[in-house]
C-alpha cells in the first residue's frame, strides 16, 4: 500500500514538474532561512552558558541620580561592593571583582610587541564564582600574589609561538611586569572577553595599603563586581536590601543618589547596554526579530503549497473520482496527499541543508558573527530540522488532503464540479497574508536604512574628515624623555607637505569617555553636583576639530599657566546651572577635587554619534595627553604619508607598534550593528517576497489554465493582449494592496518602538508606504506577467475546439 502511494505521489510530481519545482524552491528557501537564523539565535541565546552556577551569578550595576533622574547606569560599581557585600549580607555566597584596563595597553614579549585591548585585573575568587576553564594553573593561587596574571588560550601564540609561557614574564606599558603562572580559555560566547588578567593584588605597587583601600573604597566606580548568591536566595528581596546597605557605605549627600541593581549575568549579553560594558553586547530584539523573520518566510512558503495545492483541485478532481469510485476511502487519499507533502518537504529539507552549507559562511559575515561551531554537527539542529520538517509537511498538507478527498465521485464525473467559494477565499486571504509579511519587511528595511544613512549624514558639531589617528606610544623611558620626543614628533610631521594639524587628546570623537568627576557651581551644596565628562587635549585641539566656540576662548599658550582652567559645552553648561554661554566665562566650579575657572563654552557635537544624547562635557588642558595623536592629512599621496609618518613614529618611540585608524570609518563603527541589521533585515525581505512571487507564479499559471476557455471567448469577441492581460492580473494587484494597507499600522508601531532607542532619530514618512507598495506591486507583476500574456497571446481555436 505504501509502495503504491509513494509511486502515484512520484508519478504526481513529475507529471507536473513546474509546480513541484516552486514548491521544493520556496520550501527549501524557507528552511535554510530559518536553519541559518537559528544558528545565529542559538549563538546569541549561547553566551555565558558554560558557567554551572550561572542562575546564581549576578552583576553589581551602579545608577546615579539627580533630581530623580538617572544620570547614567553603569556596569561598573565601587571596588568596595563586593567585599561590603559578603560581609553584610548571609545571602552573598561569595564575589569576585574585575577592573578593565581601559584603553589595553602594549604587551611586550622578548622581540614581540603588540597593542593588547582585552586587559582586565581580577582576583583568584574569579575561579569560585564563574566556571573559566584554566588549562593550566592551579585556580587558587594563579592570582594571588603580587605581578602574577593569566593569559588568554588565544593569544599565546602570538607572544610565544610553541613556547610554554608558564614562568615567562611579559612587560605591560612602561613599568609593569608580570608572570604568566596560568592559561585560560577565554569563549567567544561570554560578556567578558579576556586576553590577559593580571592579579588584583598588583596594585600595591599604585601605593602603600592600595589593596586593603580598595576593599572599602566607594568613591571609584570603575570595578565590574559578581556576586555568587547562595541557593534559593531570592535576588529582588536582596536587592529590597540595598538602599539601606548603600546608605551605611557611602558618605551623607551621595546615598540618595546611588542605586545598586542586580543584573543576572545569563540576560547582560542579550539585555544590557549601560556604559562602560565590558565589550559590546548583543541585542536581543534583533535576536527575535530575526528569528520571526525566518517564521515568516517560512509561512508564505507553506502557504504556497496550500494555494497550488487547492488551485489544482480542480485538475486532480477526476483522480479522485475515480479512485472513489474504484473502493477508495476517503482516509486513504487523505494519506496519499499527507505522503505527497512529505515526500516534497523531504526533498525541500535535503536542497535546504544544501543551501545553509553553501551560505553561511556569507550570513555569518553579514551578521557581524565569527562563530566557532556548525549547527549541523549539534543535536539541536537535527531536532530542529525535524521539527520545521513534520511542521510543514502537516500544515501545508492536511488542508489540501481534506479538501481533495472531500469530492464526490457522481459530480466529479458527470462535469458538475465548480470550485469552491471557500476555497476561492482562503486562497485570496492567504496571497493578502503573504504580502502582509513582505510588506512589513520591505517598509521595515527601508526605515532602517533611513536611519543609518540619517545617522551617517547628520552634521556632527565637529569636523573629523581626512583625519588620521594614531595611537600614543605604551611605551616611554620617562616622562620628561616621551615630552621631548613627542615634540620633535610634531615638527618633523609638520615639516611635510599635506599634513596640516597634530594634535594629542585623551580621546578622540567616537570613544566613549571613562575619565568622569562629579561637577558643581562654587559654593552650591554636594547633592546639586552631576557627572562632568572630561576630555584631555592640548592646546591645538578645539580649532583642529573645529569645535564652535560660542563664548570665551580655548587654551593658549599666550595666557600663561591654564592647568585650573576649563572648557565646557552647552550641555555642561545647562548642568552647572549657569544661563547663557557669555555668563558663563569666569565662573568657579568645583570637579572632582579642584576648583577650576571656565574660560570658554562650545556648542554640543556628537561624541558617540546620534544613538546617544549630548553628554555633560568638560575640557582640561594635557599638552601632552599620552592616548591619541590626530592628525589632518591630505589623502591625495596617502600611502607616501604614512609610510612617512610611520618612519618618524618608530624613529621616536621605539619598542611601541605603530597603530592607525581614519577617525570618519571609526565614528561610523559605532552603527556598525544597525548596518549589520539592515542587511541581514534586507536580505530576508528579499527573500521573503521572492518566495511569495514563486507561489503568485504558479497560482497565475493555473489561472489561466481553469479560465482558458473565457479568454478563448473574449479573444474572439475583440478583447486585446491588454485586456486579457488586466483580467488575469487585476485580482493579483488587489490583493497585494491590500496586503499593503494592513501592514502600515503594524509597522508604524514596531519601527517607531525601534526608533525611540535612538536620541536622534528620524520621522517615518507617508512616501514608505508607497514605496514599499509600489515594490511589491512591480516584482510581482514580473511573476505573473509571464503567464497572463502567454494566456492572452494564446490561440483561442486550441481551447475552444472541443466545445
Amino acid at each position: 500500500m505504501l509502495k503504491n502511494t509513494i509511486k502515484i505521489a512520484v508519478r504526481n510530481f513529475l507529471r507536473h514538474k513546474g509546480y513541484s519545482v516552486l514548491n521544493i524552491l520556496g520550501l527549501a528557501i524557507g528552511i535554510a532561512s530559518s536553519l541559518l537564523i537559528l544558528q545565529y539565535v542559538i549563538h546569541e541565546l549561547s553566551y555565558d552558558k558554560f558557567h554551572t552556577r550561572l542562575d546564581r551569578i549576578y552583576r553589581v550595576e551602579y545608577d546615579f541620580y539627580k533630581d530623580g533622574e538617572p544620570l547614567f547606569k553603569c556596569a561598573t560599581a565601587f571596588p568596595g561592593v563586593g567585599p561590603a557585600a559578603k560581609a553584610d549580607f548571609p545571602e552573598v555566597e561569595t564575589f569576585t571583582r574585575f577592573l578593565l584596563r581601559y584603553g589595553g595597553g602594549i604587551i611586550r614579549y622578548k622581540d614581540v610587541s603588540i597593542k593588547e585591548d582585552n586587559v582586565f585585573m581580577g582576583e583568584p575568587s574569579l575561579f569560585d564564582v564563574f566556571s573559566y576553564e584554566l588549562l593550566e594553573g592551579d585556580p587558587k593561587t594563579v592570582l594571588e600574589k603580587p605581578n602574577t596574571g593569566l593569559i588568554a588560550e588565544d593569544v599565546v601564540e602570538k607572544y610565544f609561538g610553541d613556547e610554554d609561557p608558564i614562568g615567562k614574564r611579559i612587560k605591560f606599558g612602561t613599568n609593569e611586569e608580570y608572570e604568566i603562572t596560568g592559561i585560560l580559555r577565554s569563549p567567544e560566547n561570554s560578556h567578558l572577553k579576556f586576553s590577559f588578567i593580571f592579579s588584583l593584588a598588583s596594585a600595591e605597587n599604585w601605593g602603600p595599603d592600595m589593596v586593603e583601600t580598595l576593599a572599602t573604597n566607594w568613591g571609584w566606580y570603575d570595578f565590574f563586581n559578581y556576586l555568587l548568591l547562595k541557593p534559593g536566595t531570592d535576588p529582588e528581596e536582596l536587592e529590597a536590601k540595598f538602599p539601606a546597605f548603600v546608605e551605611k557605605h557611602t558618605r551623607e549627600g551621595q546615598w540618595e543618589r546611588t542605586k545598586l541593581v542586580l543584573q543576572p549575568v545569563q540576560d547582560i549579553h542579550l539585555y544590557s547596554d549601560l556604559i562602560q560594558e565590558a565589550r559590546v553586547n548583543g541585542n536581543g530584539t534583533i535576536a527575535y526579530v530575526l528569528l520571526t523573520i525566518a517564521l515568516f518566510i517560512l509561512v508564505i512558503a507553506w502557504i504556497n503549497y496550500i494555494n497550488l495545492a487547492t488551485a489544482r483541485a480542480m485538475e486532480r478532481a477526476r483522480e479522485v473520482g475515480v479512485r472513489k469510485v474504484v473502493g477508495a476511502s476517503r482516509y486513504q487519499l487523505i494519506a496519499q496527499f499527507i505522503t505527497e507533502s512529505l515526500m516534497l518537504n523531504i526533498v525541500a529539507a535535503i536542497f535546504a541543508i544544501i543551501i545553509f552549507e553553501l551560505f553561511q559562511g556569507y550570513f555569518n559575515q553579514l551578521a557581524g558573527k565569527n562563530l566557532d561551531f556548525n549547527l549541523l554537527t549539534a543535536g539541536k539542529f537535527w531536532i530542529a530540522l525535524l521539527g520545521l520538517f513534520l511542521t510543514g509537511a502537516f500544515l501545508s498538507g492536511i488542508y489540501p488532503a481534506f479538501v481533495l478527498s472531500s469530492y464526490k465521485p457522481i459530480s466529479v464525473l458527470k462535469g458538475r464540479l465548480a470550485s469552491s467559494r471557500h476555497g476561492v477565499l482562503l486562497r485570496k486571504t492567504l496571497v493578502v497574508g503573504q504580502f502582509f509579511t513582505s510588506s512589513l519587511l520591505i517598509a521595515g528595511t527601508i526605515i532602517v536604512y533611513q536611519q543609518i544613512s540619517f545617522m551617517q549624514g547628520q552634521e556632527l558639531g565637529i569636523n573629523i574628515e581626512q583625519t588620521l589617528v594614531i595611537d600614543a606610544p605604551g611605551v616611554v623611558a620617562s616622562d620628561s624623555v616621551y615630552v621631548q620626543g613627542l615634540n620633535v614628533f610634531k615638527q618633523e610631521l609638520l615639516s611635510r607637505p599635506g599634513i596640516t594639524d597634530i594634535t594629542s587628546s585623551t580621546e578622540v570623537p567616537g570613544t566613549l569617555i571613562y575619565w568622569t568627576n562629579g561637577a558643581r557651581r562654587l559654593g552650591q551644596a554636594p547633592e546639586t553636583s552631576g557627572i562632568l565628562y572630561k576630555v584631555g587635549i592640548d592646546y591645538d585641539y578645539i580649532t583642529s576639530f573645529g569645535h564652535k566656540l560660542l563664548a570665551g576662548r580655548a587654551f593658549s599658550e599666550t595666557h600663561g599657566t591654564e592647568e585650573n582652567t576649563l572648557i565646557i559645552n552647552e550641555s555642561a553648561m545647562k548642568m552647572l546651572g549657569f544661563g547663557d554661554p557669555e555668563s558663563s566665562i569666569g565662573q568657579k566650579v568645583i570637579e572632582g577635587g579642584d576648583t577650576v575657572q571656565v574660560i570658554g563654552v562650545i556648542s554640543d557635537y556628537h561624541q558617540e554619534g546620534l544613538k546617544k544624547g549630548h553628554d555633560p562635557i568638560g575640557f582640561r588642558l594635557v599638552p601632552h595627553a599620552q592616548r591619541y595623536y590626530s592628525l589632518k592629512v591630505n589623502t591625495a599621496d596617502l600611502k607616501e604619508t604614512l609610510a612617512f609618518i610611520e618612519e618618524k613614529y618608530l624613529a621616536v618611540f621605539p619598542e611601541n607598534p605603530f597603530n592607525y585608524f581614519f577617525l570618519d570609518e571609526f565614528f561610523n563603527r559605532q552603527y556598525a550593528s544597525e548596518i549589520r541589521f539592515a542587511k541581514v533585515f534586507g536580505l530576508f525581505a528579499s527573500l521573503a517576497i521572492f518566495v511569495a512571487c514563486l507561489g503568485l507564479l504558479g497560482l497565475s499559471a493555473f489561472s489561466a489554465n481553469q479560465r482558458a476557455k473565457e479568454i478563448s471567448i473574449r479573444k474572439v469577441l475583440g478583447s486585446t493582449i491588454a485586456n486579457i492581460f488586466m483580467l488575469l492580473s487585476k485580482d493579483y494587484f488587489l490583493l497585494i494592496i491590500l496586503g499593503n494597507l494592513l501592514a502600515v499600522p503594524l509597522v508604524l508601531w514596531g519601527m517607531n518602538q525601534w526608533l525611540k532607542t535612538f536620541a536622534f532619530g528620524i520621522t517615518i514618512s507617508g512616501w514608505v508606504f508607497l514605496l514599499s507598495t509600489i515594490t511589491t506591486l512591480l516584482i510581482s507583476l514580473l511573476a505573473v506577467s509571464y503567464q497572463s500574456l502567454k494566456a492572452a497571446r494564446s490561440n483561442p481555436v486550441n481551447a475552444l475546439r472541443n466545445e
